[in-house]
């Protein structure tokens, strides 16, 4: 191919021949545009192809019961194994959509960014941290904010409202102090002293779960942030003592949750050995009974876990067990696990025998777990 030697006056003079194209749309009309091409994009590929293998599948079953006469009794025995082995893949595709669909795509890479927001739960009287990925390119002080976002337009739009208008982003500096701004009339102010609890301990956990370690409250423009149930605040930090993450089944949004509590173990290994103790107030151990912890090893910011099945748990409870043990090593500094266990390949959907990075946070399905 012949090389173009074009100086910068041929590439101006090029640039200027090109038509001049207005665009008189508004950034709503072109944001609402692209939100609907990457929602129906992601629902093509995430249902379509499930969808046209099941119907292969469904035909081929069909058609070989009509079609075919077994000849010998260990191949009709053969093929029944082979229906009762889709049938239970199915059945276990349908309970991990929660937990699978989200946690896919973020382990791909397909979001720029992930915001971690915690949402206030009554019921259980604990936060909940749900990873929202971002798609696009956000500055630090915009990440939360889309996020939220998000999350109004989504099945968790009730509980985010605790947050509404609430700016949560980084100061200047290394990221360490984090500003909260929160309306003059937010409804916080009018809450009951439990509700005021857990939206402060939700702001604090979202800045623990962004980095953050210290935090600058402010009520509109004015520095200090005044609730009947804490009193005047204007600095709080935030605490940084490392988390283990348990399997909460009572929460208020219907689905088995992953949430971290502070615990005092002093290394990654020690932590997995207690996620399978319980955590208290519903907080159940993320490693059930039936799998033994055979060994944790440990190398630099990498870690091996081998797993040992007694019986097979529950599908989305296996894949919970991976998602904690994935989360708690974050909390201990790693950056990614090589999970093993006997006579299986994969856990949900994480592979066994290959590293793992470890995920931006916990709960990513709960977004699409139920509809709009």
């Amino acid at each position: 191919m012949k090389k173009l030697n074009w100086n910068e006056r041929c590439i101006q003079h090029g640039l200027r021949q090109l038509p001049v194209v207005k665009d008189r749309r508004a950034k709503a009309d072109v944001y609402e545009r692209l939100e609907r091409a990457r929602r129906a994009a992601r629902w093509r590929r995430r249902w379509l192809p499930a969808a046209a293998s099941a119907a292969v599948l469904i035909v081929t079953v069909f058609a070989g019961s009509r079609l075919i006469i077994p000849e010998r009794v260990d191949k009709q025995e053969a093929s029944s194994s082979a229906v009762q082995t889709w049938e239970r893949k199915d059945a276990s595709s349908r309970a991990e959509v929660m937990m699978a669909a989200d946690v896919a795509p973020l382990m791909a890479n397909e979001a720029a960014s992930t915001a971690v927001i915690a949402l206030p739960d009554r019921k259980i009287g604990m936060v909940v941290p749900v990873a929202v990925p971002l798609f696009g390119r956000f500055a630090p002080g915009e990440r939360l904010a889309a996020a939220l976002d998000e999350l109004s337009r989504s099945a968790l739009r009730g509980a985010a409202k605790w947050l509404d208008g609430v700016t949560m982003a980084p100061e200047a500096g290394n990221g360490r102090v984090w500003a909260v701004h929160v309306p003059a009339r937010h409804r916080i102010f009018t809450a009951d002293r439990e509700e005021q609890r857990l939206f402060l301990v939700a702001v604090a956990e979202t800045v623990r779960q962004m980095g953050g370690q210290n935090i600058r409250f402010f009520t509109g423009a004015e520095e200090g942030l005044y609730l009947s149930a804490s009193g005047q605040l204007k600095t709080t930090k935030v605490d940084q003592q490392k988390r283990i993450y348990y399997i909460n089944r009572l929460s208020s949004f219907g689905h088995a949750v992953l949430i971290s509590a502070p615990s005092n173990a002093r290394s990654f290994p020690e932590a997995v050995q207690r996620m399978k103790k319980s955590g208290g107030r519903g907080l159940e151990p993320a490693i059930p009974p039936e799998v033994e912890v055979e060994r944790v090893d440990v190398n630099g910011r990498y870690a091996a876990v081998s797993l040992r099945f007694s019986a097979s748990p529950d599908t989305t409870d296996a894949a919970r067990m991976a998602e904690a043990i994935l989360l708690t090593a974050k909390e201990f500094g790693l950056l990614e696990v090589t999970l093993a266990a006997n006579d299986r390949s994969a856990i949900g959907p994480y592979p066994l025998g290959k590293a793992i990075k470890v995920p931006a946070g916990p709960n990513a399905g709960l977004l699409t777990a139920a509809g709009p």
